[in-house]
């Protein structure tokens, strides 16, 4: 409930030239020629597959064959692979579309602001995303620009408003709570109407068995997918009994592990999959100890300079206040947070990433990366971290063969340099990001 309302607090604005002539028409300049990338190497969760030549076309990868082998169609773009490592684009499975600090008064466009935040994840390689915790009406407008064949932003999903007991009924914002069976299932089935893909809950034990009963079963009925909240171990068993397709986050109470019966039983589900959100721990803690790591430019990226300049100010205040319910919560949570991700890690629960972008300090530049980079530190092998961004978000998103290079699948992929994995310094910012066969 608390990281909701700083959330709901950080909704705001930004400012910039708008790049869609309208929310209901997007139009947007992108080269979408044929693209044959050579004699390049391709990351799989499985191994590497060596010099492989690569075409794509209308947003699909055509063909895959040994390198030297295919011939590019009139007019293509033709990239030297060599040296290059290719990995599937990234899903992040828990992003906000909002600021991760304050910016002031400022005022702004939605859908130029939109846009902006969306490059962002585009260029740290997100290819996909799921939006969590948004209003009706800017959620719809994400879908609407996302669906653009050219939009410089990622794929997405959405869950609109979460279903929080507790915090008023009206249907304006991005939290609602319900009056009972029928205000649930009416609610859910406005989400439905809006387009949406998922539902998400909150504390779900708060609510009546009648209310709860009747946020699930509405949304099962009509293909819903539905986000539990494993924000604490009480949230967590709460979440486990309606049986989600996803947990979010990692426990952030005071208790030093997680009850084992807990994740034997989120193991027994076979549905489920656990976005894992251990990055922004790591981050937060960074910009605690190191405050000069806020002003690194990549963090205000496509951003103007008084949004830039505002912003930055806002994330270090919201650092420095120590006595904040979020500082609290985060100090308080960070002893236990290495525990408990080898726990979920060796616990054979499928995982996936979520950054929670737009958290305060959260950036969405680079938040991906602090996220891999997060797992290794805490036990993870490289590989296994970018399996987690790819094919355990594919399997989130519900992308068919998604999260992997294949003849058929969507053209959404990062060319970097060929030793990407050893994760030395600076590595991501070498990575190319093709979204739809359109490189950024």
């Amino acid at each position: 409930m608390k990281v909701v309302c700083a959330l709901v607090v950080l909704m705001s604005c930004l400012a910039g030239p708008c790049l869609a002539k309208s929310p209901d028409r997007p139009a947007f300049d992108c080269d979408r020629r044929p693209l044959l990338v050579r004699n390049v190497d391709i990351w799989s969760a499985g191994g590497i597959d060596r010099r492989r030549d690569l075409l794509v076309a209308d947003g699909r990868i055509q063909r895959i064959s040994p390198g030297g082998k295919l011939k590019a169609p009139q007019g293509a773009r033709v990239v030297d692979g060599h040296g290059r490592l290719m990995l599937p684009g990234f899903v992040d499975a828990h992003v906000h579309f909002v600021f991760p600090g304050p910016v002031g008064d400022r005022k702004g466009d939605p859908s130029a602001d939109a846009l902006v935040f969306g490059r962002q994840l585009l260029a740290s390689g997100i290819t996909s995303a799921r939006v969590h915790l948004d209003t009706l009406a800017h959620a719809k407008l994400l879908q609407e620009l996302a669906r653009a064949e050219c939009a410089p932003m990622p794929h997405l999903q959405v869950s609109g408003p979460a279903f929080i007991p507790g915090t008023g009924t009206g249907d304006q914002g991005p939290v609602w709570d319900v009056t009972g069976a029928d205000d649930a299932g009416t609610k859910v089935r406005r989400s439905h109407e809006q387009g949406f893909q998922w539902i998400a809950l909150h504390e779900s034990h708060k609510f009546s068995p009648e209310a709860r009963a009747a946020i699930v079963d509405t949304a099962r009925q009509l293909g819903m997918r539905i986000l539990g909240s494993g924000y604490t171990q009480e949230e967590l068993a709460s979440s486990l009994a309606i049986r989600p397709d996803t947990i979010d986050y990692l426990d952030v109470s005071s208790k030093p592990g997680y009850d084992p019966g807990l994740l034997d039983l989120a193991h027994q589900q076979k549905q489920l999959t656990w976005v894992a959100r251990l990055g922004i721990h790591e981050r937060y803690r960074a910009y605690q100890e190191n405050p000069a790591l806020i002003d690194a430019p990549l963090n205000y990226e496509f951003f103007d300079m008084a949004t830039a300049e505002a912003l930055r100010q806002g994330v270090r205040a919201s650092i420095a206040d120590r006595n904040s319910e979020h500082a609290k919560r985060m100090d308080g949570a960070w002893p236990t947070m290495h525990r408990k991700f080898e726990q979920l890690r060796t616990s054979g629960i499928p995982l996936a990433m979520g950054t929670d972008v737009g958290s305060p300090g959260q950036f969405h530049r680079d938040a991906i990366w602090w996220e891999i980079r997060s797992w290794v530190k805490h036990g993870a092998t490289a590989d296994e971290a970018i399996a987690a961004a790819t094919t355990g978000g594919a399997r989130i998103v519900g992308t068919p063969g998604g999260g992997q290079i294949r003849e058929g699948g969507a053209a959404d992929f990062l060319l970097c340099p060929a030793d990407v994995t050893s994760l030395r310094a600076g590595v991501e910012r070498e990575c190319k990001v093709t979204r739809a066969g359109v490189t950024l």
